[in-house]
């Protein structure tokens, strides 16, 4: 079995270092270079983004090859070529709709994107989970023929740095299930509204009042206690010696750790904590992405 897995995963990094293809049951290598276009009826081309760093390319074609519509979800979303396709599009007729990240969207980066679509008459909306846990952390497309689906963010770096996958296919029921899927997220999200996300945060509590703001965007404030690094890497902010009956807790995730410095100068310490309160397992926490989203309270300055 664990043989059956290990080739299978050889063959899918082969198949995206070349640009694979899957017609009809036959498989063979495509050619770099070659003209981007939709892939054929049943068939399924997988990227790797490195090859030859297009695959905002890939993506425009598929938009623009699309006659009635165009659904997207996607969770980091920069890239000006692709929202210029995406107005294109909605230009000629095409139904364009589509669902981002509300925190990911409501940054410096992505938030010119959002207002651009938007000006556009192009319906985007924004993931927001009534408990305040969760991200839409979805990458796909959809049209009425095809779908791209994978890792891929529609970023520079995703484009030209990252490693990454983009599978390009056509087989109608999987079109079909995708477009599905995307049109039952972009009905049951808001509208996104740029200058509201863009406002300050809901006010500041105190960690003990955290659980009465679950999902909005806030300052919560506690003495911190402790700071926990996991065997993962991830940083658990502690606000109670008895972490587990804490009512509050802030986590910096393994990939974002190396931005912050030494947490010991903040220990014993009133500290403000900014960002979407969310609650995760009967507990309220804030996840911090950015050393901008702590500071020393100015009561305990």
């Amino acid at each position: 079995m664990a043989r059956r897995i290990l080739a299978g995963f050889g063959i899918a990094l082969i198949a995206g270092a070349a640009g694979y293809f899957i017609h009809d049951g036959v498989s063979g290598a495509g050619i770099p270079g070659a003209t981007m276009a939709a892939p054929p009826a049943n068939s399924v081309r997988v990227l790797y983004s490195l090859t030859a760093k297009r695959n905002d390319r890939e993506v425009i074609a598929l938009i623009e090859a699309a006659q009635q519509h165009v659904y997207f979800a996607m969770y980091e979303f920069t890239l000006r070529d692709i929202a210029d396709a995406l107005v294109a599009a909605k230009k000629r007729g095409v139904e364009v709709e589509g669902v981002v990240d509300s925190e990911e969207s409501a940054k410096s980066y992505g938030r010119p994107i959002v207002s651009e679509l938007l000006a556009a008459g192009i319906p985007v909306k924004t993931e927001k989970h009534t408990d305040g846990s969760g991200i839409m952390h979805i990458k796909a497309l959809a049209t009425e023929s095809a779908y791209a689906l994978g890792s891929y963010n529609w970023t520079a770096s995703a484009t030209s740095e990252n490693d990454e996958l983009l599978e390009i296919g056509t087989a109608p029921q999987l079109v079909a299930t995708y477009n599905g899927i995307l049109k039952k997220l972009i009905d049951d999200y808001p509208t996104a509204n740029p200058g509201a996300q863009q406002a300050g945060p809901a006010g500041e509590f105190d960690m003990s009042e955290a659980s009465e703001h679950v999902g909005q965007t806030a300052r919560v404030r506690g003495t911190l206690v402790n700071a926990h690094r996991s065997n993962s890497g991830t940083i658990f902010l502690d606000f109670c010696r008895q972490y587990r009956n804490c009512p509050f807790s802030a986590v910096i995730f393994a990939d974002d750790a190396a931005k912050f410095g030494d947490f010991s100068k903040f220990v014993g310490k009133e500290i403000t904590v900014s960002g979407k309160i969310s609650s995760y397992q009967s507990r309220t926490e804030i996840i911090v992405r950015t050393p901008e989203q702590i500071s020393q309270s100015r009561t305990d300055e």
